[in-house]
């Protein structure tokens, strides 16, 4: 299948992806304990990612990595890296980076036209909401601007619990800038059979 994640042309960045057709994934013991007891559709979610976490790891040299979990849910990636992973309906992939060229990576994808309009004022800010007005595919732009803001707070424009309307996205040329009080990131986005994924990252 196409490849969302070979559109993220960022230098230094690795990615992988799998479309899910019920294609068997192995998990590693280490990783299973964190969803032992979940539903079957999160075990199946988690065990995605960590396999694209894996083969995007394997490109810096750490194919064989237990990605464990962290107290705030976040992965833990090996000494030296850093990185997101992301999953959606249908579909999973990660991206890492040495953490000598990125200070922070996030990754986020999203099914176009989950955002719906009842949702803007919670998610956006009244400019993000003007932008999002003046699109030409509002549930498209509703969408990006979503993924734009979790792939930034992953990346660390925010401290502390998700605020999606304290990070403002712009868009530009070639991806995107998301903005906060404390960071100003860029982003790339592409698209592929209704799922969006973002890349946003902050340098060293």
């Amino acid at each position: 299948m196409t490849g969302l994640v070979t559109r993220l042309s960022v230098a230094g960045l690795s990615t992988a992806e799998i479309w899910d057709q019920g294609q068997s994934i192995a998990l590693h013991p280490g990783e299973e304990l964190h969803v032992a007891g979940s539903a079957d559709q999160r075990r199946r979610d988690f065990a995605l990612g960590r396999a694209c976490a894996r083969a995007a790891l394997e490109q810096l040299g750490h194919g064989d990595a237990v990605i464990a979990k962290g107290d705030n849910g976040a992965p833990l990636w090996p000494e030296g890296i850093v990185g997101s992973i992301t999953h959606t309906k249908g579909y999973a992939a990660a991206a890492v980076g040495r953490s000598c060229d990125f200070a922070g990576l996030g990754i986020d994808a999203e099914q176009v036209a989950g955002v719906t309009r009842d949702l803007w004022p919670r998610l956006f800010t009244a400019v993000e909401q003007e932008r999002l007005r003046a699109h030409p595919d509002p549930l498209f732009a509703a969408t990006l601007f979503f993924a734009a803001k979790e792939a930034g707070y992953k990346a660390g424009a925010l401290k502390g619990p998700p605020a999606f309307r304290e990070i403002e996205i712009a868009l530009e040329r070639d991806g995107f800038v998301a903005t906060s009080a404390e960071a100003s990131l860029p982003g790339v986005y592409a698209v592929d059979k209704d799922v969006v994924l973002t890349a946003a990252w902050r340098s060293v």
